[in-house]
């Protein structure tokens, strides 16, 4: 498969620890103004890749039931997701499936799963740019999870998200 090279630009974000959320980035222009600034990186994409909730697979246990008992629903809205994936091209769908580790148990087959689900989350985007992403995960400390993914002298990491 041949990948076209593709640049990016658009609205830059960054994480907040404090905030444990993305706020868009405001550069100074004087008198009390700012300007949204730019991102001619893959660090924004990758942010967003990784910090949207994609939709569940119709296979996939929630965190919020319980395995092998039938008939559990949290409604409409339990597999989460972006509903302007219909939007998009057939078989494309925005973010990743960490959410669904929330209630794991913080083991090596939990690691495993992070890093495929990072990966699932930024093949959109390898695809489309044509670079090559690298994604990792690793416990800090038992219980916390910190996911990264790497391309082109850019990386973006998750803060370490409890388990």
């Amino acid at each position: 498969m041949m990948r076209a090279m593709t640049t990016t630009a658009g609205m830059m974000i960054r994480f907040r620890g404090s905030l444990r959320s993305c706020d868009l980035v405001v550069r100074s222009t004087g008198n009390g103004r700012g300007r949204i600034a730019l991102d001619s990186t893959v660090a924004t994409a990758l942010l967003v890749c990784l910090g949207s909730d994609r939709r569940a697979d119709a296979t996939d246990t929630l965190p919020t039931e319980i395995a092998l008992l039938p008939a559990q629903s949290a409604g409409a809205f339990a597999r989460r997701g972006w509903p302007g994936d219909i939007l998009l091209a057939e078989g494309v769908r925005l973010g990743s499936r960490l959410w669904l580790l929330e209630r794991g148990k913080s083991d090596e087959t939990d690691r495993v799963a992070a890093i495929g689900y990072a990966a699932e989350a930024v093949s959109a985007l390898a695809d489309w740019t044509g670079e090559s992403i690298q994604t990792a995960a690793v416990w800090l400390q038992p219980g916390v999870l910190q996911v990264s993914a790497a391309t082109s002298g850019v990386s973006v990491r998750t803060p370490g998200v409890g388990s």
